[in-house]
Order: structure tokens, then sequence, then C-alpha cells
């Protein structure tokens, strides 16, 4: 029909569980890929996604995203599908600050870690929730305007997906950490065109991924219509 917006579903889902054994914060550090929890994670993850009508799939660079990618792109029951590499999905630029210490002695060795925790984006050296999430945007605006009516899935960071959940339902900053996407988890994300019409929670659990879940149970089933509270189209 002439003139009607193509209806798009988009996947925007967080990297699977890492090998970390010396619990450190790894922020942009090489070397950290997906644990045997990850593995398994990442697998039904591909599972579910293996006859989804997804036609691309993007990565961050960082390695428990593309290993999670990959466990997706190959396992589609059509053929792989190729992973587009970009940097707008990659982690938060704070963590570069924070990486390589242990967690136990963030407090003690990153004090700004309060302050960031507190106001995030308040720091100079800190990527506010606005740019984390509009760069997130930014790639997927690009491909509902250069592929309307296609699906796919990018794979990102907790900071930056809950980013852009946050400012998609109007939420304070604050919020960002305290709206938790697990790691394996995903935001289903329906389009109107450009505008993004509901956006719906699937935490790990819903894929029976995680015996031991680090989701918040309260989030199970999120669901939110974004029109309703008057959202900005995708890019804004």
């Amino acid at each position: 029909m002439s003139g009607a917006t193509p209806h798009t579903v988009l996947y925007l889902a967080r990297h699977c569980d890492v090998e970390n054994p010396g619990n450190v914060l790894y922020g942009h550090l090489p070397g950290f890929g997906l644990s045997e929890k990850g593995r398994r994670q990442s697998a039904a993850l591909g599972k579910y996604f293996e006859d989804q009508p997804i036609s691309a799939i993007f990565a961050s660079p960082l390695q428990r995203a593309q290993e999670t990618a990959r466990a997706i792109a190959e396992a589609r029951r059509n053929g792989p599908l190729e992973i587009t590499t970009t940097s707008e999905l990659i982690e938060a630029h704070f963590a570069l600050y924070l990486q390589g210490v242990p967690r136990k002695l963030v407090p003690l060795r990153r004090p700004l870690w309060m302050i960031h925790l507190a106001k995030p984006g308040l720091l100079p050296s800190d990527e506010s929730v606005e740019a984390m999430a509009s760069r997130i945007n930014g790639v997927i605006e690009q491909f509902l305007v250069e592929h309307p009516g296609e699906g796919a899935v990018f794979v990102s960071h907790g900071d930056p997906i809950q980013a852009f959940w946050i400012k998609a339902q109007r939420r304070p900053d604050a919020a960002l950490h305290i709206l938790q996407c697990a790691k394996g988890g995903f935001l289903r994300l329906e389009y109107d065109g450009t505008f993004l019409e509901s956006l719906e929670y699937h935490p790990p659990t819903e894929l029976l991924l995680d015996d031991h879940p680090d989701s918040n149970p309260s989030q199970t089933g999120d669901t939110a219509s974004t029109r309703e509270d008057q959202a900005a189209p995708a890019g804004k």
C-alpha cells in the first residue's frame, strides 16, 4: 500500500557471561571471552534466533560481544550471517577508567566511581547517558532507513543498552544502574518506520539460560509502549 510505513522488529542484546577468574572490571581490555556459562548462553541465543526473520547482525568489537554475535550468526538455519563490527556498540567510555581493577577494590582505587554511580555523565571523563543512547540509536536508525522491514540483532554491553532503554522510556539518568539488562538478555524493539512503538525485555532466565540468574526478577517480562510514553523517534 502506497505511503504505508514499514513495521520492523530489531533485537538489542547484551553479550553473554565472561571468563573472569580474577573478578576484575574488564572494560575495554582484550582477552576476555565467554566463560563456559557464557557459551551455553550464546548457544541458547543462537537457538532462539535460528529462525527469526533477521538479515543482519551487528556487534561491538570487544571479544565477548564478537563471540556472542558469532554464536547467533553461525546458528542460522539458512546459513551463517556476516557480522558487521561497529565501535558505536562498544562498552561505556567510563569503563576505561575502571578496567583492570578487582571489583572489590574499585571504591578504593577508583574513587570517581562513586560520582559516576550517583550522577552518570557528570565527570568530564564520563560518557553521558544521552551520548551512549545516541550512539546505539544511531546504528539502529541507519539500519531502519537502509533496510526498512528487515530484522537485525545488535550485540552490545550493559551500560549502553541500559542508556538506550531508559531514554526510550524517559526515565531519569540515575536509572542507569538500577535498570539491568542481564548478560545474555535482550530488548525486543518494534518500530513503525523509525518510530519506536514498543520495547520488551527478555531476560536470560526466560530462555532457560541461567541456573543462577543475575537479572532482577522484577524485570522479567518488563514491557512498555514508547508511543504511549511519547518517546521520540529513533535517532533523536
